[in-house]
């Protein structure tokens, strides 16, 4: 392992920062020229890590993950996932319900969701019992103050449900909300269903409020 050395001049000759000085490095400093060059820290820092670019730098990477981190307050992107299910048999357009009670058929107090922070929609699994053909999955929402969802959907996708008991994923662009949204799922199948599963996955971003 390659060893660095910090030399300054006192009274004009070069000197070896020991043990017990301290080393100011006055502007930018690059340290090794290639990633088999190492850095070990013994020390602990004592001020804030910030990088000189906003949302550009990574810490880590797939092939070298940090193995723990240990954290006061975590503000970050963090997906959230939730999941429903119902049994349909009709070809007919239903609002996902996110608990066992109330309807389906238009949206209200059981088809809604409150955005805990502004965030988008990744996408929504699903999986039906029946073959369903052509699936729209639909993304709704409407702005705080709002009763219940907007009818007109905000994006669609659609899936070609033809195998029974068979994953299929709808991937969202234009899916974006805010805080205090209220934001909802619906499905029309071009068949009935049977018994269908649903999972969302939503992006939340915990940097904003």
């Amino acid at each position: 392992m390659p060893t660095i050395k910090l030399t300054g001049l006192v009274d004009g000759a070069a000197r070896v920062i020991g043990t017990t000085d301290d080393a100011l490095v006055d502007g930018s400093m690059t340290i090794g020229d290639a990633n088999t060059d190492s850095i070990v820290v013994n020390a602990e820092f004592d001020s804030d890590l910030v990088p000189d670019d906003d949302n550009t730098y990574d810490l880590g990477e797939a092939n070298k993950r940090w193995r723990k981190g240990y954290f006061d307050e975590v503000i970050a992107k963090m997906p959230f996932v939730n999941t429903a299910k119902y049994t349909e048999n009709a070809a007919t357009q239903r609002y996902v319900r996110w608990d066992s009670a109330g309807s389906n058929g238009n949206p209200g107090v059981n088809n809604k969701l409150i955005a805990p922070a502004n965030g988008t929609l990744v996408a929504v699994s699903v999986r039906a019992t029946s073959a369903a053909n052509m699936t729209t999955v639909a993304f709704h929402k409407a702005s705080n103050g709002t009763e219940n969802l907007n009818t007109n959907l905000t994006e669609s996708v659609d899936l070609n449900m033809k195998i029974a008991n068979t994953t299929y994923e709808a991937a969202f662009s234009n899916n974006s909300f805010s805080a205090g949204d209220i934001l909802g799922i619906s499905l029309t199948p071009a068949a009935g269903f049977g018994n269908v599963n649903i999972t969302c996955v939503w992006m939340l971003d915990w940097g904003t409020p």
